[in-house]
Parts: C-alpha cells; structure tokens; sequence
C-alpha cells in the first residue's frame, strides 16, 4: 500500500513539474497587457508597487518584452522554420503594438476603422493575439 502511495505522489509532483507555468504567466500578461493598450480594459494598477497604474506605453513594451521571450523559447525559434502565413503573423504582433503606440498614422487607422464603435482596437487586438498563439506554440 505505501508503494502505491509513494508512485501516486511521485506521478502528481510528476504532473505538476510539467505544468508550463513561465509560459502561462508570460500569456497572462501578454493578454493583459495588450487588453489595456487597445482598450479592453480600462485600468491596471499594482498595488505593491506604491500604487502604480500601468501607462499604455510601458504596456506595449511589457508586451514585447514577453513576445520576445516566449518567441525565443519557443520549439521553432529560426523564422525561417515558420510558414508563410505563421510569419506574417509574428510579423504582425510588433508591428501592430509598436505600430499602435508610437506612429500616430497607424493609431488613427486602428480608431477610425470601426467609426465610432471599438473594432479596429479590437481586430488589433485579435491580431496580436493570434501572433502570440503562432509564437508560443
């Protein structure tokens, strides 16, 4: 009995090693931060760091910093590995969030492509979104 309760306790310490955590967390704040620089979201603060509230451009740069790593990490790595359309993707994901926040022609597209309702911000954000699910896979 207690050999089968020591393999039943090796086999969850077993599981819970294979638990990709880095990479879930890297997605969490990958799709937090990109909900808040688009506009799903309206506010980000920490309260432990002194009450800080996130700005959209340290969002877009947080983004890309994870992008980068979970990009570096990734299985594929080469981009050459990538099909036509996955690079296009990965291509996108910088593009887009960079695009967003620092070239005032790319903004003004995103906002004015849904009128007045939000659906540039949110095909932006799709957009993103899906390069990170061709990155991190």
């Amino acid at each position: 009995m207690s050999s089968s309760y020591s393999s039943s306790m090796t086999g969850a310490l077993s599981e819970y090693a294979n638990l990709r955590t880095l990479p879930a967390i890297f997605s969490v704040v990958f799709i937090a931060t990109s909900l808040y620089q688009f506009g799903g979201i309206t506010e980000i603060t920490l309260t432990w760091l002194s009450n800080y509230s996130l700005t959209t451009e340290h969002a877009a740069l947080a983004g890309i910093g994870v992008y980068a790593a979970a990009f570096m990490s990734s299985e594929t790595k080469r981009f050459e590995n990538y099909e036509t359309w996955e690079q296009v993707m990965l291509g996108a994901v910088p593009a887009v969030t960079l695009g967003y926040q620092y070239v005032s022609e790319i903004t003004t597209f995103i906002n004015d492509l849904g009128g007045t309702s939000p659906l540039g911000a949110q095909l932006a954000f799709a957009v993103t979104i899906f390069g990170w699910f061709v990155a991190v896979r």
